[in-house]
């Protein structure tokens, strides 16, 4: 390619490939490879002094402040739940967010349906506490989805990523109008079309429960939750008139998933709840066993 943009030499060509918001392409930058998104809104007005230019400037300052604060919030967040955006820079009047390239042999948690159901309870598990550690940094990702988790092999397993903070806000700092609203909406929560829809509805990381009560139904069988499509388009529709919603999972997990399906949000469980439930034998057995351990070195007075 050769063409360099923030110093960062471009491997690929731009595409647009699953965003309608942003273009990608793989670059290097010295010997890194790195994965460099475009984003196509806002753009930096050529003209500052016309009252058009002043609202698009605004709209690029307070772009640009939010992108900073989201991206510094998710860099505090414990473990290894991110692909963390490692630059964020303004060229030619576009704004650009360099991230990591992913490492070979990864895919992507809508191929997970076909592991092992230990690996596939490991994956869940860690998932569900990395949204918990995203939610306690007051972090929204606002799009979950199978193609928005990257699976990277380890030697027994696999460990899932989270990408893709497009769409993410703080919860301090909600969308304020339906034209900041992304998402895919096959996963869309039933808050967010509201809003969407007009009506002033509360944004939070209970609508990332939403989607994840999805992905668990995706990875753990291959398929979403299913529901009466000679009706509804989507499940959050389903979910907005108490519709039938089938579920094929453990039944230890059923009443959970469906709770997090729940159209009133305050009526989903919290990502720790979940955490809780999906936590099996073998991690219990190792916290218990830590845990009988720590007393008797207490007890001993060591």
């Amino acid at each position: 390619m050769g063409d360099v943009i923030g110093g960062y030499r471009l491997l690929t060509a731009m595409q647009t490939t699953g965003s309608g918001s942003a273009r990608w392409c793989l670059a290097m930058r010295g010997m890194e490879r790195f994965f460099l998104k475009e984003f196509l809104s806002p753009v930096w007005p050529v003209r500052q002094d016309t009252p058009l230019g002043q609202k698009q400037l605004d709209r690029c300052l307070r772009f640009e402040e939010r992108k900073q604060r989201l991206y510094a919030s998710a860099s505090c967040v414990l473990g290894d739940v991110l692909v963390p955006v490692v630059d964020f820079f303004r060229e030619n009047g576009h704004y650009y967010a360099v991230t990591e390239a992913a490492p070979d042999g990864h895919m992507t948690a809508d191929r997970a349906f076909h592991l092992p159901d230990e690996e596939k309870r490991q994956i869940l598990y860690d998932l569900a506490v990395g949204l918990q550690r995203l939610h306690a940094q007051g972090i929204v990702h606002a799009d979950l989805k199978p193609e928005h988790v990257l699976l990277i092999p380890q030697d027994r397993g696999w460990k899932p990523k989270l990408i893709d903070l497009d769409s993410g806000f703080l919860t301090d700092d909600p969308p304020h109008s339906a034209q900041e609203l992304e998402g895919d909406p096959a996963y869309l929560a039933p808050e967010v079309f509201l809003r969407m829809a007009g009506e002033q509805t509360e944004l939070g990381a209970a609508l990332d429960v939403f989607a994840f009560g999805m992905l668990i139904s995706q990875i753990w069988t291959g398929g979403l939750p299913e529901f009466d499509r000679t009706r509804y388009h989507y499940l959050y529709e389903a979910a907005l008139e108490n519709g039938s919603i089938q579920l094929h999972l453990p039944e230890k997990w059923e009443q959970l998933v469906r709770r997090m399906l729940c159209a009133e949000r305050e009526q989903r469980p919290q990502a720790a709840e979940i955490a809780d439930c999906l936590w099996f034998p073998q991690e219990s057995a190792k916290h218990n066993g830590f845990a009988n351990g720590l007393k008797r070195l207490m007890k001993q007075g060591l």
